[in-house]
């Protein structure tokens, strides 16, 4: 999967954005990601919007974001190579955890990159959660 990155935000923004999506029914939020997956929109275009905006927020252009997904695991195996040649198994811990956090990017570009890719709704305006009423 390549990067895919959302537009740059302020913090406050992103704040907005992610505390908007997280007050949502995670009912409403299960539904939002299954659908965008199926490359369909939430029909509740308010839901939509806040979707939309908390994978705005998560997908910053930031390093994290844009590092191929094969960078890390050419990390992983060259720390484990290392650590296994050297007998030196602090590094065969740090390609544990290096692994585990590329995990989590994994998924967090799994589950926002289609809320992403869906059409930005006209009535989200520049504000998240503007559309709320």
């Amino acid at each position: 999967m390549g990067a895919v990155v959302g537009p740059e935000m302020t913090p406050q923004r992103r704040e907005t954005a992610l505390r908007a999506f997280h007050t949502l029914p995670r009912e409403d939020r299960q539904d939002a990601i299954a659908l965008a997956r199926q490359g369909r929109r939430h029909p509740d275009e308010r839901v939509a919007a806040v979707a939309w905006w908390y994978a705005a927020a998560v997908l910053q252009p930031r390093w994290y974001n844009r590092v191929p997904l094969v960078v890390p695991v050419v990390v992983v195996l060259a720390l484990l190579g290392v650590a296994f040649a050297t007998n030196f198994w602090p590094l065969a811990f740090l390609g544990l955890v290096v692994l585990l956090a590329s995990a989590a990017l994994v998924r967090q570009r799994l589950t926002t990159a289609p809320l992403l890719s869906l059409m930005r709704p006209p009535s989200a305006g520049d504000v998240p959660g503007a559309s709320e009423g």
